[in-house]
């Protein structure tokens, strides 16, 4: 890795450490905030330049991946959390499947919110490269918590878009509502839920105003009669299995490849 990259990503590192999240009355969602600071306690994952911090590895990997391809065009660039990060990191047949004989950019981090969209962005994750297709997911784990408020969500992902078209122009942009979560109506994510579906009524509203924007909505297909996610697609009944990736495949194929 040339030097000079690795002084200035560690300088990178330590200055997002310590990175105050917010200022006074901003809104948090919407507020670029990194998680440098963030630590795993999994032995079996890769330490990386930077030890068990592998949010910055993450970071890292990704900073590679772009530098490989500078100057060209890539087919497809997916923006999320550990929903989109998991498909090409646990479920590699499916992801391979999807993006055979494409150029993909798997941008997802597991945990993440639309703040640490906001700040990726901010730094360097859609530059230096022609986006032919660019596919947004994220809120989820905004909405875990009990305190967030969906239309503050909903601001953030119209921010991103906003973002997302300043760096890449020429891209078209695919939002998906943000997927449902919960297998009954006593499951701990069923409260969650519920702000996921009006942070997607807001998003959806906006989707079809805004008149240039794809949104690919599938979210029946991920639930049973019940209107609940079946262990099936979801075995934790928040990130889906092989079926549930395949399900997701088959919704995107088809918008991909019309991707110019």
């Amino acid at each position: 890795m040339n030097v000079k990259i690795f002084v200035a990503l560690a300088a990178l590192f330590m200055a997002a450490s310590c990175f105050a999240a917010k200022k006074d009355g901003a809104i948090k969602e919407i507020t670029p905030s990194a998680r440098m600071s963030d630590r795993t306690k999994d032995k079996t994952r890769d330490p990386g330049l930077f030890g068990d911090y592998w949010w910055a590895n993450r970071v890292l990997s990704r900073h590679n991946e772009i530098q490989k391809l500078k100057g060209k065009k890539v087919d497809l660039v997916m923006l999320g959390d550990s929903i989109t990060h998991f498909w090409e990191w646990k479920h590699k047949k499916s992801w391979e499947k999807l993006t055979a004989g494409k150029t993909a950019l798997n941008l997802g981090y597991g945990g993440d919110r639309t703040q640490q969209v906001v700040w990726r962005i901010a730094h360097g994750e859609l530059d230096g490269y022609e986006a032919k297709c660019v596919v947004l997911m994220i809120g989820t784990n905004n909405n875990s918590s009990k305190s967030t408020k969906p239309e503050n969500v909903a601001t953030a992902i119209e921010k991103i878009i906003e973002m997302i078209r300043q760096k890449q122009p020429n891209a078209k942009i695919v939002l998906h509502p943000i997927f449902p979560r919960g297998s009954n109506a006593q499951s701990k994510h069923a409260s969650v839920r519920e702000r996921n579906n009006r942070t997607n009524a807001l998003i959806k509203e906006f989707a079809e105003k805004d008149g240039k924007i794809t949104w690919v909505d599938f979210n029946d297909k991920l639930v049973d009669a019940t209107g609940w996610v079946p262990k099936s697609i979801m075995p934790d009944e928040l990130h889906p299995s092989e079926k549930g990736y395949e399900i997701w495949a088959e919704a995107l194929k088809p918008v991909i490849g019309e991707c110019k």
